[in-house]
């Protein structure tokens, strides 16, 4: 499976890009799932732009996100390095080497912005890592994939109640885990926070475990800079993060700030507000 992922992706990023403009131009993407779901989850987050601007963004994340689904194959073909070595920038990366030089356990925050998986293979080259891992349907695949995020003597747990005790295990350890905060939690796992100025169903898992351990957090984020080169964003947390009644608004402000460094990089086909509240309606219907 490697070796096959390895030659899908032989070609460079801008050929794939060049590629997926050159589809769009038939217009055909309007028409997908993933684009209807891209530009409604933009027009809630960015309800001032005018409907061109809107449909433009969602187009440019519609590409993007088609081509950071090429760097995950791409990542998963090579070797742990190949991450380190294609990341031309890195911004505040010293709030991720001294909390991980100090020893004394650090949350880190990745949100889903580009690949995900390029970038755990990223951070693996400066510390191994404790992550949650939603099991994959097929597999042969799961197993790969699974794999992938072990190498190195990286460990990985499903997520549920057990993956987190594992979590808080390794970081009342002092060591450093890694998790996404903006995944939509199952039904009695999160709370409703304002995302975007709309209340969206939100994990508690981040802001639970700095409040409890008070440990370090830092958010971070992948990101294609205007020279079509990859760039990691790393920020600090608010420290209204171990504040009981700001820690959950907290934790949403901060990946508002890592998806507005550059916001087509964002995966916004993925639902996020697909739990709404009580009496209002979900977003994606009509999909």
């Amino acid at each position: 499976m490697k070796a096959l992922f390895y030659l899908i992706s032989i070609p460079s990023s801008s050929a794939i890009r060049g590629l997926v403009k050159f589809y769009c131009l038939f217009g055909l993407y309007k028409r997908t799932p993933m684009f209807k779901v891209t530009l409604i989850n933009i027009k809630i987050a960015y309800p001032l732009l005018d409907n061109n601007d809107q449909k433009d963004l969602a187009k440019l994340s519609f590409i993007e996100s088609l081509v950071s689904g090429f760097e995950t194959l791409t990542s998963w073909s090579r070797k742990t390095h190949y991450a380190h070595e294609n990341i031309f920038k890195i911004t505040d990366q010293f709030l991720l080497t001294q909390n991980i030089a100090n020893k004394n356990g650090l949350i880190i925050a990745a949100i889903h912005s580009r690949s995900v998986d390029m970038l755990l293979k990223w951070i693996n080259t400066k510390a191994n890592t404790t992550t949650l891992y939603k099991k994959v349907k097929n597999q042969k695949l799961d197993s790969f994939v699974r794999g992938q995020r072990e190498e190195n003597n990286n460990k990985v747990f499903e997520a549920s109640i057990s993956g987190v005790r594992q979590l808080y295990k390794a970081l009342i350890s002092n060591k450093v885990i890694c998790l996404a905060p903006d995944q939509v939690p199952q039904d009695g796992m999160g709370e409703y926070v304002e995302l975007f100025n709309r209340n969206s169903y939100t994990t508690t898992l981040v802001p639970s475990l700095a409040l409890k351990t008070k440990k370090p957090v830092v958010f971070i984020s992948l990101n294609l800079n205007i020279n079509k080169k990859l760039e990691v964003n790393i920020i600090n947390s608010n420290e209204n993060i171990y504040n009981d009644s700001k820690h959950q608004l907290s934790m949403n402000k901060d990946i508002e700030k890592l998806i507005n460094i550059n916001t087509s990089d964002y995966s916004w086909e993925y639902k996020r507000f697909k739990k709404p509240p009580i009496g209002v309606s979900n977003p994606y219907l009509n999909i």
